[in-house]
């Protein structure tokens, strides 16, 4: 019997004739142009790389939830209620000499006295000019006891009670004890063999501690740490500036100072002095000298513009004219000067206290000078 090769079921075929033939994708035209097989090619292309980036981004977002789940949370370290420069609007602070800390009714009269003629601060001095510590500290100790009094927890705490922020004056450079300590000197020679004092020996001269020494540097720093830790609000540096030379004696820092920027090292302290704050806002006081003209030796130029938000430049009475209006003055323009500065945001004049004048604490106040701080 033949084989009956005729089927009632229609097979898909292509013939001569067609204008489609099957293939995986579909069917596609028999007399395909090379355009439109590199669309086509372009197409899968195109899908390949959004296929990759997609798993690229998912990755990327799987992996940063997962770090995220496994972060801890932040701990909130000290007072969320610490004084810092947006929260600062108006300082006015008067100097409060250390032997009155023994005392609690001197101080209470002295804190008395200055918010009667318009204080909101107080000035201590938390580290003398000598290089005392007049504060708990672990980075120094003393065989014999000094002639200061300690700015305990308790001193602290009673002048905040009464309204008052404190602010802590620290002496850096200018130290007649810690060179020894810390092997810090200011030398005579580039070797090191001989120690350079401010003075004479008849005249009691202090040896300094050096600006270019990194461990003078890190000494400095810890104690404004210590000091914002024991509770300080602002905090006041003095004296940072490399020492001036004295007739015959020249102070040698490096083995060619001539190349030394003694401007950049001044300003590389004073960042990490910022950065130890903690955030707490940074007076730097100095002579009204290095805020003008400057000084090459002993500021390598001026110190006007630095990592402290607030430049104190120290005003003394004017040998002719009103001292209120002369602060009011150089106020003005100083601040009107800082307004284009990068870090320095304000300018709080340092005041010398005029005893004589029993008004100039109110005169003072009502003068268009918003801050000031007043030291003997």
């Amino acid at each position: 019997m033949a084989k009956n090769t005729n089927s009632s079921r229609r097979l898909k075929g292509y013939y001569e004739f067609s204008k489609k033939y099957p293939s995986r994708r579909g069917e596609r035209p028999i007399h395909e142009s090379r355009r439109a097989k590199k669309r086509e090619r372009i197409k899968i292309i195109l899908f390949c790389v959004f296929l990759c980036c997609l798993f690229v981004a998912s990755f990327v977002t799987i992996k940063f939830c997962y770090n995220l789940s496994r972060r801890p949370l932040p701990e909130t370290h000290g007072d969320s209620s610490a004084v810092t420069m947006d929260s600062l609007d108006k300082l006015r602070a008067v100097y409060i000499d250390n032997s009155f800390l023994d005392n609690s009714t001197e101080i209470d009269q002295a804190l008395e006295s200055a918010s009667k003629n318009g204080f909101n601060a107080v000035v201590l001095d938390f580290k003398t000019q000598e290089g005392i510590l007049t504060y708990e500290s672990d980075l120094i100790t003393y065989s014999e006891k000094t002639e200061y009094n300690t700015i305990s927890q308790s001193i602290i705490k009673r002048i905040k009670d009464r309204g008052f922020l404190v602010v802590a004056r620290i002496f850096c450079f200018e130290d007649s004890i810690a060179p020894q300590r810390l092997n810090a000197y200011v030398h005579e020679d580039a070797e090191n063999t001989k120690i350079w004092f401010d003075d004479s020996a008849i005249n009691n001269g202090k040896v300094w501690l050096d600006p270019t020494n990194s461990n003078a540097v890190s000494y400095l720093t810890k104690v404004v740490g210590e000091v914002v830790k024991a509770g300080a609000d602002c905090i006041y540096l003095e004296s940072v500036q490399f020492p001036a030379s004295r007739e015959g004696s020249v102070p040698v820092f490096t083995k060619d100072d001539k190349t030394l920027n003694r401007n950049l090292v001044l300003m590389e302290f004073l960042e990490k002095a910022v950065s130890s704050a903690n955030g707490r806002p940074v007076i730097l006081g100095l002579p009204l000298e290095a805020v003008n003209n400057g000084d090459a030796e002993k500021w390598g130029g001026t110190l006007f513009d630095t990592a402290a938000q607030m430049c104190s430049p120290i005003i003394l009475p004017p040998e002719n004219g009103d001292y209120i209006t002369y602060i009011e003055n150089n106020y003005i323009v100083m601040n009107d000067k800082a307004k284009n500065n990068f870090s320095t945001v304000k300018i709080i004049p340092t005041v010398k206290n005029t005893v004589l004048n029993d008004q100039f604490y109110n005169n003072l106040s009502s003068s268009k000078a918003e801050s000031y701080i007043i030291i003997p």
